[in-house]
């Protein structure tokens, strides 16, 4: 009898723990993670300012840090890596991985 009441609390125990773990896993996973481009700013020349692809604009200079950016429906804009990043396209719904020094790592779906 003793036998059956321990498995009964370790079997309470890890549904219990299960629970809790989904809603963490509910709670804390935030649907801001993914991303759509909305805008990619690359300069036409050495030394120029970033111009934005679709819609011509320059980029704010208080955003710029590296030459190549782009900009999210978050309304947030990173400096990204030009050549890893060259062929992702405007529209295309993207995860943040990390944010170092304003410098962004996306990760497709």
């Amino acid at each position: 009898m003793k036998v059956l009441w321990w498995k009964a609390a370790i079997l309470s125990l890890l549904v219990i723990m299960l629970v809790c773990l989904l809603f963490l896993k509910i709670v804390v996973s935030t649907k801001d993670d993914w991303v759509v481009i909305e805008e990619k700013y690359f300069p036409l020349k050495v030394g120029h300012d970033p111009l934005g692809i679709k819609s011509g604009e320059k980029l704010d200079p208080s955003q710029r840090v590296s030459t190549c950016a782009m900009k999210f429906d978050d309304g947030h804009t990173y400096s990204v890596d030009c050549d890893e990043y060259l062929d992702f396209n405007i529209g295309e719904k993207v995860r943040i991985d990390s944010i170092e020094k304003n410098q962004v790592k996306l990760r497709r779906k």
